[in-house]
């Protein structure tokens, strides 16, 4: 039975290759009278322990003068001072200042999702995101039946390319219900404004939690990505090829196909699995908590990959096509699949 599981695992890292997020920068720090754990920790925008760890200190013991620091360093954050009302939950504060309820928990060392009216938090803000739209008006626009990028981009005064450079957009084609970031009266390219994570993976195991208004704001159609299976560790690759309720993906090879059918003997709409979706958009890598029916069906654009049709991915809160419903085994994978 060991020696089974040693297989499983060797097998799903051979199949499975990610890159993984650039750390943040490090410095070397030469230590200065007066200097102390806590003071270096403020200077550099990090935490105690994060440089008792880097190198290797007791933090209850003195560091000396002429002593050399790793410090790990991060942009110092910026925050705004929001006092809770009635109605107020993480969750609503985190969509409202367009950041997560992780980095709201974080700044205010909370333990736990509860707060209180009168309370005064600590939000942080995305000061690489406003200062970068800073110069531009910016509205929001939520795509409807009908809409292209060239009926948009006249009704708002700017251009095809400017829409998809600014939406992660990597095809032509607009889903209803999708969230759009339109720099108004202008073809300046700007960062996506609102896009929001629900929770943070518990491991690089796993994938964040974000629902589909805005997963679908990242993982855009035409998007090439990796799926993993959790139970397995098979992974394939795939394509988000269409759909406005959920992600309609294909598999790109036959190959792909084939590792699909490990996991799914049968086809199935009955057959849910936990799975992360690896990709990238821009030179931020994602992964990101999904669930899959293994069931092709319906149209394609990919004739050649040894399956007819195209299978259903769900992020948090998508909803099926015929009824519009939530489906209560496609969430619970999807939580699987966050590490809860």
């Amino acid at each position: 039975m060991k020696s089974k599981k040693i297989a499983t695992i060797i097998t799903a890292l051979v199949l499975c290759s990610f890159p993984h997020s650039v750390k943040a920068d490090t410095i070397k720090y030469t230590v200065q009278s007066g200097d102390s754990l806590w003071k270096i920790s403020q200077k550099f925008n990090t935490s105690i322990s994060k440089i008792a760890s880097l190198n290797s200190l007791d933090i209850n013991k003195y560091i000396y003068v002429g002593q050399t620091l790793i410090i790990e360093t991060t942009p110092q954050q910026s925050y705004i001072k929001h006092t809770v009302i009635n109605g107020d939950t993480l969750w609503k504060l985190s969509v409202k200042y367009s950041t997560t309820i992780d980095k709201i928990k974080e700044a205010n060392s909370l333990s736990n999702d509860v707060i209180f009216v009168g309370q005064v938090l600590n939000i942080p803000t995305n000061t690489s995101s406003s200062s970068e739209n800073t110069s531009v008006k910016t509205v929001n626009y939520r795509v409807i039946a009908g809409d292209t990028l060239w009926s948009v981009s006249k009704k708002f005064n700017t251009s095809m390319d400017a829409i998809k450079k600014s939406n992660y957009l990597n095809s032509d084609y607009l889903m209803p219900g999708q969230i759009l970031t339109i720099p108004v009266d202008s073809t300046k390219i700007v960062t996506p404004v609102g896009i929001t994570m629900m929770k943070k993976r518990l491991n690089d195991n796993y994938g964040d939690l974000y629902d589909w208004d805005n997963a679908r704001r990242l993982f855009t159609v035409g998007t090439k990505g990796t799926l993993k299976d959790l139970k397995t560790g098979i992974c394939f690759n795939i394509k988000y090829y269409g759909g406005s309720h959920h992600a309609d993906i294909v598999p790109l090879t036959k190959s792909d196909t084939y590792q699909m059918n490990k996991i799914f003997p049968v086809w199935s709409w009955e057959a849910k699995m936990p799975m992360v979706l690896y990709f990238k958009q821009g030179d931020t890598d994602y992964q990101l908590a999904v669930s899959l029916i293994g069931m092709p069906h319906s149209t394609t654009d990919i004739y050649d990959n040894g399956v007819d049709g195209h299978f259903c991915m769900y992020f948090y809160n998508s909803t099926s096509h015929n009824t519009n419903q939530i489906n209560s085994v496609n969430q619970k994978n999807i939580l699987i699949a966050n590490g809860q």
